[in-house]
């Protein structure tokens, strides 16, 4: 029994410095070097690596070169079987008002290894609130948007990319 004991709690403890040391700065490093094979660049973030996770502040998104938004709070917290990315503040460039809503409260993906083919998405802002899915092993994104008022006067074009199914407003994507 004792033997037992001692073996879960040294693998317990190997989970938890395992989770503790691994170099999440270096797989930030390596993810912004992923994307910008697409196009997608991050810039000057600061960046604080916390024991579970990494804290990512004031960084600006590009794409193809152009001020996409600004990214207030990015707090990521890595976990071996779950993983939590939540955004906080993006607000979208001047440019790009008359296509995007300005801003988006909160954006908040979450990751398990028990259901590895689903990232789930939730997202609150100026558009109202968006709630689904990420489908890795088929390559798509599906979910549900209930529009704000704002998305309903202003931004009709963008909403008619939408499927309106029973009063509910659908987005599926493939990538």
């Amino acid at each position: 029994m004792k033997f037992i004991l001692k073996s879960i709690i040294y693998i317990l403890f190997f989970i938890f410095t395992l989770i503790v040391f691994l170099p999440k700065e270096q797989f930030y490093y390596l993810l912004e070097n992923k994307i910008s094979k697409m196009n997608v660049i991050v810039s000057d973030e600061i960046i604080d690596e916390k024991f579970f996770g990494l804290k990512i502040k004031d960084a600006n998104l590009y794409y193809d070169g152009i001020n996409f938004s600004l990214i207030d709070n990015i707090d990521i917290t890595t976990l071996i079987l779950y993983n939590n990315i939540n955004v906080e503040n993006i607000r979208v460039a001047k440019s790009f008002n008359k296509f995007l809503p300005s801003k988006i409260d909160s954006l908040n993906l979450n990751y398990s290894l028990i259901n590895l083919n689903k990232v789930s998405i939730l997202s609150k802002g100026d558009f109202g609130e968006f709630e689904g899915d990420i489908l890795i092993f088929e390559r798509k994104i599906v979910g549900e948007l209930k529009p704000s008022n704002i998305m309903m006067t202003k931004y009709r074009n963008l909403l008619n990319r939408f499927k309106k199914v029973d009063e509910k407003y659908i987005y599926e994507f493939k990538f």
